[in-house]
C-alpha cells in the first residue's frame, strides 16, 4: 500500500472515533499518611493487581507494607478497585466511590488515585467549593470556571503520576454531591471559557471584598485581559468584614515552622506596599521605628493558614495594629481575589443575572463556548483559498502546499468547488483538539469547505499527503449528488488518492461496507470496509472510466450499478 493511501484510509477511521476526554486523575485523603484503610461494599466491589482479581461483598482492610500494598494475605505493587463502595481510615474523613481508584504504596504510606470523567470531576470540586449553597445561576457560572481550570491546569501533577490533588493547592472536592450541583454541571456540560483560543485559567475565590484582585499581581506569569483587578458592586453591598487577633508568641511558632527570618525582639509589624487593590503586598517586621525585615503577605498568609488554621487571617486585604501586646488584623475577603467571587457571583444571581453574564462580568473579553473560541488567526485569501494561520511563520510553507494540494485533487476529479475552501492551521496540537473536538492524534478535521490542520511542525512531511486527503473529501462531498451512496463517495476518495494493492478482490457488498462504517465497527473491520470500497470504484473505473465515475458523483448511481 503506498503511504497516501494509509494516510488516507487511516484519516477516515479516525474522523469515525469520537473524541473522548480521558478521565481526571485524583489523589484522595492528599494531606493524610495513611498505612492502612478500610472498604466496604456498598454495592458490586471488584479488586485486581498483577496475576489476579476478585469480588467482594464483605468488608476488606488494605495495608501498606513498604512500597507494595497487602489485601487477604496478597501483595501487590498496585491493587485496583471498581464499584460502589465506602472508603474509611482513621483521622481521615470517610469517601463514597462510584468509580474506579488505584491504590499503591510508598515507604509504607498508601496513595489512593481515583479516575473520574470530566463533569463528575466538576460536580465533586464544585460540591467541595460551595457546598450547593448558591443560587442555581452562581453555581453554573462556577462549574464553567472550573471546568475551565482543570482544561487549563490537567496533568498539574503529572511528575506525581495523577492530575490533580483533593485540597486547595488544586481545588477542593466532595464525591458526594448535590441534586443541584448536578444540574449546574449538568445545564453547562463542556462549556468552557476561552482566551485567545486557550481555556482560561479561570481562577475564583470566596469574597473579593468589593474589588477583585489581578493575576499578574498574584502570580507574574499569568497575566491576562480577562483576569485584571475591577471594582465588584455586588460582592461590596453583602461582604462582611472579618477581625483576628494573634498573640506574639503565636506568630513567631508561625515564623519559625515557615523559615521566615525577622529581626530578633521584633514588636511591629506594618504593611510597607500594597497592590494597586489595596491587598497587602510586603510587611515589614521591625523593632519600634526601625526599618525592619521585609516578608511578603501572601508568605505570611500561607505560614499563618499551614500553622493555625486557614480561616484566621483570610486574604491579603487588611491592616494590622498592636495593642496590649497583640496583634490585631482587621480585613475583608477571603481568599487570593482573583477571577470569579463566589460571594458576589451569589448576590448576582439572586438579582436575576443568568450565568453567562455572571461570567463576562468577572472574566471580561473572554468567549464560553464548548469548542476553542476567539483564536487570533491571521487571515489572507486569494482567488483560490482562504488561509487562516496564528503564527506568521507558516504562511511561507503553507500557501504553496496548499495551492498545490488543490491543483493536484483538481486534476485527479476533474472537479471544481462553487465556495471558496477556508484552511486553518493551528499553532498547537492543544487548540487543534479544543477547536474541532478531535484527539491529538488525528492529523486534520474537514467539515464542509473547512480544513482544519495540526501545526506544520507536527505534521512535518506528512502535511502535503493531509491537504490533498483533504481536498479530496472537499471536491467529492461539494459535488455529490444527496442520494449519492456512502460507500461510493468515500471509495472514490480513497481511490483516488492512489492504488490500494491489498484489494485485488471485492469479498463485501456495498450494503455490508456502508453497515460497518455506520456502526463505527473495530479499526480493522473499518481499514477493511475502505479499502473494499475503494476496490469497488476501482472496477468501476477500469469498466466505465473515470469521466463516468464524475458523472455518477453529480447524477447518482444508476439502478444497475
Amino acid at each position: 500500500m503506498r503511504p497516501v493511501i494509509l494516510i488516507a484510509i487511516m484519516l477516515l477511521l479516525d474522523c469515525l472515533c469520537p473524541a473522548q476526554q480521558p478521565d481526571v486523575r485524583v489523589q484522595l485523603w492528599t494531606l493524610f499518611q495513611l498505612s492502612q484503610i478500610e472498604l466496604q461494599p456498598v454495592g458490586n466491589m471488584n479488586f485486581a493487581w498483577q496475576g489476579g482479581s476478585s469480588h467482594q461483598d464483605t468488608p476488606l482492610a488494605i495495608r501498606a507494607h513498604g512500597d507494595t500494598v497487602e489485601i487477604s494475605g496478597h501483595t501487590a505493587a498496585k491493587l485496583a478497585v471498581s464499584g460502589d463502595f465506602r472508603m474509611t481510615a482513621e483521622q481521615a474523613p470517610a469517601q463514597h466511590v462510584r468509580t474506579k481508584v488505584e491504590i499503591s504504596a510508598q515507604n509504607g504510606a498508601l496513595h489512593v488515585i481515583a479516575s473520574l470523567p470530566v463533569e463528575d470531576y466538576v460536580a465533586a470540586v464544585l460540591q467541595g467549593e460551595t457546598g450547593g449553597n448558591m443560587p442555581i445561576e452562581a453555581l453554573k457560572a462556577l462549574a464553567v470556571s472550573i471546568r475551565s481550570y482543570t482544561s487549563r491546569f490537567r496533568e498539574r501533577h503529572k511528575d506525581d503520576n495523577f492530575d490533580f490533588c483533593d485540597t486547595t493547592h488544586c481545588q477542593f472536592l466532595r464525591l458526594e454531591v448535590q441534586p443541584a450541583v448536578s444540574a449546574a454541571v449538568q445545564a453547562t456540560a463542556g462549556e468552557l471559557l476561552w482566551d485567545r483560543g486557550t481555556p482560561l485559567a479561570a481562577y475564583y475565590h470566596k469574597d473579593c471584598g468589593g474589588q477583585t484582585e489581578a493575576a499578574a499581581t498574584v502570580w507574574p506569569d499569568q497575566k491576562a485581559e480577562a483576569l485584571i483587578s475591577h471594582e465588584d458592586n455586588y460582592c461590596v453591598h453583602v461582604t462582611q468584614p472579618w477581625h483576628s487577633e494573634f498573640a506574639q508568641a503565636d506568630l513567631e511558632r508561625v515564623l519559625s515552622r515557615a523559615g521566615l527570618r525577622v529581626p530578633t525582639g521584633w514588636n511591629r509589624i506594618a504593611v510597607s506596599e500594597r497592590t494597586p487593590s489595596g491587598r497587602a503586598r510586603t510587611l515589614q517586621f521591625g523593632i519600634g521605628n526601625s526599618a525592619g525585615v521585609p516578608i511578603s503577605a501572601s508568605s505570611f498568609r500561607f505560614a499563618v493558614g499551614r500553622t493555625l488554621g486557614w480561616n484566621i487571617l483570610k486574604s491579603d486585604w487588611y491592616d494590622v495594629t498592636v495593642r496590649a501586646g497583640r496583634f490585631i488584623f482587621n480585613g475583608r475577603g477571603v481568599g487570593h481575589g482573583v477571577g470569579l467571587c463566589q460571594t458576589g457571583a451569589a448576590e448576582m444571581a439572586r438579582q436575576g443575572k443568568p450565568y453567562r453574564e455572571i461570567l463576562a462580568f468577572y472574566y471580561p473579553t473572554t468567549l464560553t463556548g464548548r469548542s476553542a473560541q476567539g483564536i487570533p488567526w491571521i487571515v489572507t485569501r486569494n482567488d483560490v483559498f482562504e488561509l487562516r494561520i496564528v503564527n506568521s511563520s507558516d504562511s511561507t510553507i503553507a500557501h504553496p502546499a496548499i495551492r498545490s494540494a488543490l491543483d493536484w485533487a483538481r486534476q485527479q476529479t476533474g472537479l471544481g468547488l462553487s465556495q471558496l475552501p477556508v484552511i486553518e492551521v493551528y499553532p498547537t496540537v492543544s487548540m487543534f483538539r479544543d477547536a474541532t473536538g478531535e484527539p491529538g492524534w488525528i492529523s486534520a478535521s474537514t467539515r464542509r469547505e473547512r480544513i482544519r490542520v495540526q501545526p506544520i511542525g507536527v505534521l512535518r512531511e506528512r502535511f502535503p499527503g493531509v491537504l490533498r486527503h483533504e481536498f479530496l473529501h472537499i471536491l467529492v462531498e461539494s459535488n455529490a449528488k444527496v442520494s449519492t451512496p456512502l460507500w461510493f463517495r468515500e471509495g472514490l476518495v480513497v481511490y483516488l488518492g492512489g492504488d490500494p494493492a491489498p484489494a485485488n478482490e471485492v469479498h463485501m457488498t456495498p450494503t455490508e461496507i456502508e453497515r460497518v462504517i455506520a456502526s463505527r465497527s473495530s479499526q480493522a473491520d473499518l481499514r477493511r470496509a475502505y479499502t473494499q470500497a475503494a476496490a469497488l470504484v476501482r472496477n468501476l473505473e477500469r469498466k466505465h472510466g473515470r469521466g463516468k465515475l464524475m458523472e455518477w458523483l453529480r447524477s447518482g448511481l444508476p439502478d444497475k450499478i
